[in-house]
C-alpha cells in the first residue's frame, strides 16, 4: 500500500467515523469503517480518544470548540457529506443556541481536531526503506508521538504498548502472523503477550531485546547519552550491538544502562570503543512502591536522583518546550521529584524549592531560561 493510499484510508476513516457518531452512516458505511479499524489496530488510541470526548458532558461556551466545529464543517463540505441546516450558520453565537444533539456533533469535531494534534500518526513506507534493526519489510506501520503527547496502542497479537513523547514505533504490517518484531526510537513501555512459538523482538539503535512474554520499559532516544531497559516482570535477553558477543539476561526489578555510540561529528572520539554497560536495581518510592521508570505511563513525570540537565531534557519532551540552563554547577545538581498534572512553571517552582542550589527561571515564548 502506498503512502497516498494510506492517507486516503485515514481521510475515509475520519469521514466514516464522523457520519457514525452523527447517526448518518449507512450499514455499508459502518461495515467499511469496521474493516478499516481491523486493518489498522494502531488507530485504536485515536478512536478511544474520540469516543471519550463524544460521551463527555457538553460544555457550550468554549471558543476553541466553536473554532474546531467550523473548521470541521468546512472539511465535511469539501467531502460532500450532507449536513442539516447548521451548514449555513457561520455566526459563532448561533452555536450556543443549538440543542444537545447538535452539541454532540461539536464534540465529535473537537475530538477529531484533538486527535490530529495529539501526536498520533500512522504512515506506510515502501519495502526499500532501511531501518536501524535491518528488518526486511515489505510494508510497515509507523506510529509517532509528538513532543508533549503520549499514546497507548494494542498490537495485532494483543500486546499493549505505551509510547512516550517524541517517540516512534515501527512494525511489519504482517506482525504476529509468523514473527513479532518492532523497532523503537524513543521511549515505550511494553506489556507483551506470552507466545513461546513467536518471540517478541525489539530493535533500537544501541540494543536488541528478545522476550517471550513480559512487561518492561525501554528508553532509547537517539540523542540521549544512554539507552535503558527496565524490567518489571518476566525476563528479557538483551544484545548490545557494539558488543555482539555479549548477551545480558535481566531479572525482574533490574535496569540495564548502555552507553550510546558517540555522534559521528564528535571531535577526537573513537566509535570503536566498547560501550559502558551497567546493571542496577530499580528503586521503588517508599511512599507508594512506584517505580520512576514507569510513572510516565500513568501521566506522571518522575525522576530519582538525576542531574538537572537530564531532567530538563525530560521536561522538554513532556511539555514540548525548550529549556536552557546557563550555569554548569546548576545543570549538574541532582534532583528527585514527581509531578502529576502540574504545568511546567509549577514543576520548576517545586524543583527550585527542593534544590540545594537555588535558581530562578523566566519564560519567553516557548523557551525557559534557568539560572542562579
Amino acid at each position: 500500500m502506498t503512502s497516498l493510499n494510506v492517507y486516503m484510508s485515514q481521510e475515509n476513516f475520519w469521514i466514516l467515523f464522523s457520519k457514525k457518531v452523527a447517526n448518518e452512516a449507512t450499514p455499508e458505511e459502518l461495515a467499511e469503517l469496521e474493516k478499516l479499524i481491523q486493518q489498522h489496530p494502531e488507530w485504536q488510541y485515536a478512536i478511544q480518544n474520540l469516543q471519550d470526548i463524544w460521551h463527555a458532558d457538553p460544555v457550550i461556551d468554549h471558543s476553541p470548540e466553536e473554532d474546531a466545529y467550523l473548521l470541521h464543517l468546512q472539511r465535511m463540505k469539501e467531502k460532500n457529506i450532507p449536513f442539516t441546516d447548521t451548514e449555513q450558520e457561520d455566526d459563532v453565537y448561533a452555536i450556543h443556541r443549538r440543542k444537545k444533539t447538535r452539541l454532540r456533533i461539536i464534540y465529535s469535531s473537537v475530538a477529531i481536531a484533538a486527535s490530529l494534534l495529539i501526536g498520533f500518526f500512522v504512515f506506510i513506507k515502501p519495502k526499500n526503506d532501511s531501518h536501524p534493526g535491518d528488518l526486511a519489510l515489505k510494508e510497515i506501520s509507523e506510529i509517532s508521538t509528538r513532543l508533549g503527547s503520549k499514546s497507548r496502542i494494542q498490537l495485532p497479537d494483543g500486546s499493549i504498548v505505551w509510547i512516550n513523547a517524541g517517540s516512534k514505533l515501527i512494525y511489519h504490517k504482517d506482525f504476529g502472523q509468523t514473527t513479532r518484531e518492532v523497532e523503537l526510537s524513543g521511549e515505550a513501555f511494553f506489556d507483551v503477550v506470552k507466545d513461546k512459538t513467536r518471540p517478541f523482538l525489539i530493535h533500537t539503535k544501541a540494543i536488541d531485546i528478545r522476550v517471550l512474554g513480559t512487561s518492561f520499559n525501554v528508553k532509547a532516544y537517539p540523542d540521549d547519552k544512554t539507552t535503558e531497559t527496565s524490567l518489571i516482570r518476566g525476563s528479557i535477553e538483551v544484545s548490545i550491538k557494539r558488543r555482539p558477543d555479549n548477551k545480558v539476561i535481566l531479572s525482574p526489578n533490574e535496569k540495564l544502562v548502555v552507553e550510546n555510540e558517540p555522534k559521528s561529528d564528535s571531535v577526537n572520539v573513537s566509535n570503536d570503543k566498547e560501550p559502558l554497560v551497567l546493571i542496577n536495581k530499580l528503586k521503588r518510592d517508599p511512599r507508594d512502591s512506584t517505580i520512576a521508570e514507569m510513572q510516565w505511563t500513568e501521566n506522571k513525570l518522575a525522576f530519582d536522583d538525576e542531574p538537572f540537565k537530564d531532567i530538563a531534557i525530560k521536561m522538554e519532551r513532556w511539555f514540548n518546550i525548550e529549556i536552557e540552563i546557563s550555569d554548569t554547577k546548576l545543570a549538574g545538581t541532582r534532583l528527585t521529584g514527581k509531578f502529576d498534572g502540574e504545568s511546567v512553571e509549577q514543576a520548576l517552582e517545586g524543583l527550585a524549592y527542593a534544590s540545594r542550589t537555588p535558581f530562578v527561571f523566566e519564560r519567553k515564548g516557548n523557551k525557559i531560561f534557568i539560572h542562579r
